[in-house]
Parts: structure tokens; C-alpha cells; sequence
């Protein structure tokens, strides 16, 4: 396995015969859809739903539902409940063929607004709650709803943890929103923090 750039570098090239291409083909697909399964976890999404991606990612073609059970060896059911959130997501899109009444699905190409997807998915489904209960709870303890408990040092200094700690994940939520609204946004940002 090569582990980084010197060693892409150094490696040797090895001319496949023509015949030979489909089978190697076949073996970096199987590798790419199990890497993209385990790194499912970072992203918060089910392994089975990212070795979907991960086919249609790696393919760049339209497949339709048998097509991914049958390379993924998974059951119908699990497929269309995983195509259905890649969908709305918007990771995938349905795909027809003119004289084919089944569904096909293929795979956002672009990889900044794939990641861009998966980045505001993560926010909304994290983030987003987080923030909700953040804010119950400084409602909770504020001079309003407390009235002279209000002036407990115990109150006052919870109150202040959670003030600080919202004031902070706003200001990463204001972050989030201006780079995450577009690829272009999050590309630039990434471009911008590795720069030398």
C-alpha cells in the first residue's frame, strides 16, 4: 500500500495487459468501496450507506438498485432505505435510461461538493441540536425565568460556562455557514489553511 507521496513516486510502474485491466478494475473498486466504508464512522453516516456511495463514486456510473445489491452482496430493502437518504442528501441522483423503466442512481463526480454535503449533513445532525439545547438551557438559567435565584453564584457561573460555550460554537456555526453554503467556499477555506 502506498502511504504517501514518495512512495506514488517511487513505485514502480507495472504495464497491465489489456486483458488483465477489467480484473484490476474489479480489485480497486473492492478496495475503494471497503475504504469508504470504514471511514464511514467520520462522516456519521451507517458503513452500508457509504459502501453504496463508494461503489457509485468509484464506478461513475449509473447503477440501478439490483445492480448495487448484487455487487455489494446486501439486501434490497437495506439498499433502497440507504439510496434514499444518499438522495436526499443529495449525494446521489436518479438516473433515467431512455427504454429502461427501472431507476438508476449515480454518484455526485465533484469531490469539493460531495464533502461540502457531507459536512452540512454532519452540522444539521450534531451540531444543530447541540446548539437547541445550548440555548434551553441558558433560557433556563437567565434572570427572566430565574428571578433572584438568578443572583446564586452557582447559577451565574453555570449560566456563564454556557454562554461562553455558545458564543463559541456560533462562532464556528457562522464558520460552518459561510464555507459549507458552497464547494467553492470550503475549497477556498481548505486552500487558504495550507497555505505555506
Amino acid at each position: 500500500m502506498l502511504n504517501s507521496a514518495n512512495d506514488a513516486k517511487n513505485a514502480k510502474t507495472v504495464n497491465v495487459e489489456k486483458g488483465d485491466l477489467p480484473q484490476l478494475l474489479v480489485q480497486v473498486e473492492h478496495q475503494f468501496v471497503e475504504l469508504w466504508g470504514d471511514m464511514s464512522s467520520w462522516w456519521g453516516v451507517s458503513r452500508t450507506m457509504a459502501e453504496i456511495h463508494g461503489l457509485l463514486y468509484i464506478t461513475g456510473e449509473a447503477l440501478s438498485a439490483e445492480e448495487i445489491q448484487k455487487r455489494l452482496g446486501i439486501s434490497r430493502g437495506n439498499v433502497s432505505m440507504n439510496i434514499r437518504t444518499l438522495v436526499e442528501w443529495g449525494l446521489v441522483r436518479r438516473v433515467r435510461k431512455r427504454g429502461d423503466r427501472r431507476e438508476y442512481f449515480q454518484s455526485v463526480a465533484d469531490v469539493w461538493e460531495m464533502f461540502t454535503v457531507l459536512a452540512a449533513q454532519r452540522k444539521r445532525r450534531e451540531i444543530d441540536p447541540v446548539l437547541r439545547t445550548l440555548q434551553q438551557c441558558r433560557e433556563q438559567l437567565s434572570p427572566a425565568m430565574l428571578g433572584q435565584a438568578a443572583n446564586d453564584p452557582k447559577a451565574r457561573q453555570r449560566l456563564e460556562r454556557i454562554e461562553n460555550l455558545l458564543a463559541f460554537l456560533k462562532l464556528l456555526e457562522q464558520l460552518a455557514e459561510r464555507f459549507i453554503t458552497s464547494q467553492r467556499g470550503l475549497q477556498a477555506a481548505v486552500q487558504r489553511l495550507t497555505e505555506q
